[in-house]
């Protein structure tokens, strides 16, 4: 259901009583506020991807429970009037911490500043007396160090109210996630372990807790100290699938507001999977609503920082064959160490941060953590080629022109030559004493032309593709023609003149070309590597009608 007026949209905040106080187009998610008091879990932590509307909810969890004002005007015509949850309106003491701007410097004070803040709503200190007193004053001369704030907060406000608290931590995880491969890591992890168990574990005056976090870190004692805890992630999570992102109704809901056309919002913006159901991104849709212009809006976070420094040559390569539209077969563990990520993770733990962060879709997992993981819709295409070109390829922008004298295929060659000849020092590749992997150089082309698929041709570039008898190494379609690549690397330089010609009679023995489309001129390109060194040669191929003209 949509509330407020759907032309009236602000993206500047996730404040949940703005939102409804200026009568802004608000996708109604109150059935989540239903389905945390039902959840009888004391303590739940919900995964979700970034902007998908966990800082919304959690605001506006607060606004309903919270005795400190009646707000229940700001959910009038919302879903949860009509639920028996709405008895729970404004009845108990709600405290939201908000974990998304903690920098290691001052975490701690900061962390007590907030609780402090909110503890002083609640209690005058002037009127507290004997052990009270001692255990408030305790607390606020140890602002800095303090790891029981959490559990001073409920108890003072249950010893002067009677009431058992609500505690709502949003992004927990964000201050680990940043300093994941620095050595202030562990005291990070230490202190929020403090921090979390005390006021969350046992605790007599706390009624509920909610955390959310874009991961499910594990592994390291943080969250497992809490037995109490109960995780609803991406990969099995049955009570809140519907309440973050949007779904095929709510985008249905919207076109009756806004002319779009369904399938191309879907083909931009959809394909995140929560349990196997697929879903929109949320703040993205909105977006483009408000702008009419598809793009992308997502955008990068921190975590893009994390994921270069985990890129190896299988996983660049795995990552440009998603580029070109494929799938790719992978272990993804549900739960991650931070601490194993930094120090270089095995696959299971790699995919599993590109899945729960929404850098990849799951499509299936079994029982044994096996799935097919995949590049869902063209706004995460673009983050993923603004990835190539920031982190895999330098100053990549002579690609534009590359193709530009292809009809004279001795300029083609030599142009590739240089070209790649000067890019190829970015990778650091050494003079080899022996044969260099081809992978390598095969990555890095496929790189380069994933990078600029959208800019200069026509389709994304297929890699290791089955076709005639055997694989070809890149098949390029462009409007007016094709370019099949083959690659070889040799032991030494004098043997590249020599790699490049069996390079061209691989492709014709093995009839690679043979899934190229043959409404086009074909060119075939076989380059030899020996270190930062390349010799290109290419030919055409003579389908019934005539080649690229001179």
């Amino acid at each position: 259901m949509v509330l407020g007026n759907p032309k009236q949209i602000d993206l500047s905040t996730s404040l949940f009583e703005r939102i409804r106080e200026k009568d802004c187009l608000f996708v109604d998610k109150t059935r989540f506020i239903e389905h945390f008091i039902n959840e009888s879990s004391d303590v739940q932590l919900i995964v979700r991807q970034r902007r998908t509307g966990k800082s919304l909810n959690m605001g506006m969890l607060r606004c309903f429970l919270t005795d400190r004002k009646d707000n229940r005007g700001l959910f009038a015509g919302a879903c949860i009037q009509n639920s028996p949850a709405w008895t729970k309106a404004n009845s108990a003491p709600t405290f939201l911490f908000d974990f998304k701007h903690l920098g290691f410097s001052d975490f701690k004070l900061r962390l007590n500043q907030q609780i402090y803040k909110q503890l002083s709503e609640y209690i005058d200190k002037n009127k507290l007396h004997g052990y009270l007193k001692d255990r408030y004053e305790s607390f606020i001369n140890n602002l800095y160090t303090a790891s029981e704030g959490l559990l001073v907060l409920t108890e003072l406000v249950y010893e002067t109210t009677g009431k058992r608290s609500y505690i709502l931590i949003d992004e927990y995880d964000k201050l680990l996630m940043d300093y994941s491969d620095k050595k202030e890591y562990q005291e990070i992890k230490d202190f929020e372990t403090l921090f979390l168990s005390a006021g969350l574990k046992g605790n007599p005056y706390l009624e509920k807790a909610l955390l959310t976090g874009v991961l499910r870190v594990s592994r390291e004692s943080l969250l497992s100290n809490l037995n109490n805890l109960q995780t609803y992630d991406i990969f099995t999570d049955d009570a809140y699938v519907d309440d973050f992102g949007l779904s095929d109704a709510e985008i249905d809901e919207l076109g009756r507001y806004f002319s779009f056309d369904k399938a191309t919002v879907k083909e931009w913006y959809n394909g995140v999977r929560i349990s196997g159901v697929e879903k929109y991104n949320i703040y993205s849709v909105v977006s483009y609503l408000k702008s009419s212009r598809f793009g992308n809006y997502w955008g990068r976070s921190g975590t893009i920082q994390m994921i270069a420094g985990l890129m190896d040559e299988n996983r660049r390569e795995a990552l440009l064959k998603m580029m070109g539209g494929e799938s790719v077969d992978a272990y993804v563990s549900p739960r991650i160490s931070l601490n194993e990520l930094s120090q270089g993770p095995d696959d299971g733990a790699f995919y599993s941060l590109l899945v729960q962060a929404g850098y990849l879709a799951l499509e299936g997992i079994d029982e044994e953590n096996y799935g097919s993981v995949r590049i869902p819709n063209k706004e995460l295409r673009l983050v993923w080629k603004e990835f190539i070109l920031s982190y895999m390829v330098k100053n990549a922008t002579t690609i534009r022109t590359l193709f530009d004298r292809i009809a004279n295929l001795k300029i083609f060659d030599m142009d590739i030559e240089d070209y790649l000849s000067d890019k190829l020092s970015y990778y650091d590749i050494a003079e080899p004493e022996g044969k260099t992997a081809e992978k390598v150089y095969h990555v890095f082309v496929l790189g380069l032309l994933s990078a600029y698929e959208d800019i200069s041709y026509k389709k994304p570039p297929l890699s290791n593709m089955e076709s005639g008898d055997g694989r070809f190494d890149i098949l390029l379609e462009r409007k007016d023609y094709c370019v099949i690549f083959e690659f070889k690397s040799v032991e030494n330089a004098s043997q590249l003149d020599a790699a490049a010609d069996a390079g061209l009679r691989q492709i014709d023995e093995k009839r690679y070309y043979a899934g190229a489309p043959k409404s086009k001129p074909l060119i075939k390109t076989a380059i030899a590597f020996y270190g930062k060194r390349c010799k290109a040669k290419s030919s055409r191929h003579e389908w019934l009608f005539p080649a690229l003209r001179q």
